[in-house]
């Protein structure tokens, strides 16, 4: 036995010097090195952050002003040791004083010297417990703060009862302000598509999925969805929600996982916008294009509207490139594209489909005409052509239908029969200068 505790230090709080004595030679008989003996509690706070026992006998009543029970929070305070009380008193008022301070035993005089033993060995083993206990919560508490991805946890009610810095700092919150609110009132949870489909306006899918993890006990784990704080700020995530369960299986809360997708979103933009975007003109090329046309076909069917494309042509781009050069051509498609920008609006599809092929979708119409927009393109050109701020003039030959709703043309057909009526267009203005020309020899 002896073996087993002689490395114990225990410090004595007793002001009845025989009953300390007493106490000190029962604690050596079972192998126990004995620090100090106090009297009172200024001493023994003084030879407690000194000695630093393993272990305090504290004596409820001591002389001066200051009584055990204090002095045990302080210890207990400043330097953690397990602290015992001893007392001659059991009534209620003391016993409650004494909780506050969460003693690790409590013994009533006269008291056997077995029952010591066992008192203090209980409390070498609470306290083991209790610092192993510590520790593996703040190796927790660590890596869980440190971690990239966001971590939430809630009681079974959706109260947040913990928040790493990634998830305060992705959902724009303080970590200290949201402990014991509702999740709900913090961050909404929203699939992706749901607003797509819905044009903006999907449900909160966060507090559903809460609730599942609390019933089904069964892991949640969701994709494609936006994490949206309530300054309005939306954020790509994946989600990842769990159960925290007691050892007998009952739910005593939920722990949630963000991974912020945000970076990866934008490299996939990145490189969506290389595929389907002409790299001259910074327009939609025709994959781009035909992409963006045929969602906007679809809601025009969705919503019985009418919606038009308009092929156009730069006219002449051979001349200028046989003539000027192809970096002179090059700039004259570069020229169209700004043209086409100012013309229509930012609403408006617009894509180069080939080297001289343009094509915009109008999306809305609201009196649009083709006389409308072929007005609109040569007022264009005339202003551009007349800042003489390059060696070619821009001209421009269109073709332009109207989808109505109750047809079933595609964007291929509409795109044939555009590029049909835009050679027409051509081919008149090819015969207008014939005609010009061989008046101006006539006379």
């Amino acid at each position: 036995m002896a073996h087993e505790t002689k490395r114990t230090r225990v410090m004595i709080v007793e002001d009845e010097g025989i009953i300390a004595m007493d106490i000190k030679r029962t604690l050596m008989d079972f192998g126990y090195t004995v620090t100090s003996v106090s009297a009172s509690a200024d001493q023994a706070i003084k030879r407690a952050q000194t000695d630093r026992p393993d272990v305090v006998l504290m004596d409820v009543v001591l002389d001066g002003q200051m009584d055990g029970i204090e002095a045990a929070a302080m210890i207990r305070t400043s330097v953690g040791t397990p602290v015992i009380f001893l007392t001659s008193y059991s009534d209620e008022y003391i016993l409650e004083r004494a909780k506050i301070t969460e003693p690790f035993g409590y013994l009533l005089k006269p008291f056997r010297d077995r029952e010591l033993y066992t008192t203090i060995e209980m409390a070498l083993y609470k306290d083991q417990i209790q610092r192993e206990l510590r520790q593996s919560h703040k190796w927790f508490s660590t890596t869980l703060m440190s971690i990239g991805d966001g971590v939430i946890t809630t009681d079974a009610v959706g109260r947040v009862t913990f928040i790493n810095k990634a998830a305060a700092k992705m959902a724009c919150l303080e970590e200290g302000e949201v402990l014991g609110l509702p999740i709900g009132q913090l961050i909404t949870l929203k699939d992706e598509a749901a607003i797509e489909i819905a044009d903006g306006l999907s449900e909160d899918v966060l507090i559903p999925i809460i609730a599942s993890s609390t019933h089904d006990k069964d892991p949640v784990s969701l994709s494609d969805h936006l994490l949206i704080t309530d300054t309005g700020k939306a954020i790509p995530v994946s989600v990842t929600t769990a159960s925290i369960q007691d050892d007998k299986g009952n739910v005593l809360g939920v722990a949630i996982s963000f991974k912020d997708h945000t970076r990866r979103k934008q490299l996939e933009e990145q490189l969506r916008h290389m595929v389907l975007t002409d790299s001259m003109t910074e327009l939609n090329n025709r994959r781009g294009f035909y992409i963006l046309a045929e969602h906007q076909l679809k809601l025009a069917k969705r919503f019985n509207k009418e919606i038009a494309i308009v092929f156009i042509d730069v006219d002449g781009l051979k001349r200028i490139n046989d003539t000027l050069g192809h970096l002179a051509g090059d700039k004259a498609i570069i020229d169209t594209a700004c043209i086409l920008r100012e013309t229509f609006r930012q609403s408006d599809i617009i894509g180069r489909i080939g080297g001289d092929e343009f094509v915009v979708l109008i999306t809305e119409l609201f009196g649009i005409t083709e006389d409308v927009v072929t007005q609109r393109l040569l007022n264009a050109t005339i202003v551009f052509n007349s800042q003489k701020c390059s060696p070619y003039t821009i001209s421009l030959s269109i073709g332009f239908v109207l989808y109505r709703p109750e047809s079933d043309l595609t964007i291929d057909a509409l795109m044939r029969a555009a590029d049909q009526l835009m050679y027409e267009h051509k081919a008149r203005k090819r015969n207008n200068d014939s005609e010009i020309r061989s008046d101006q020899h006539e006379k």
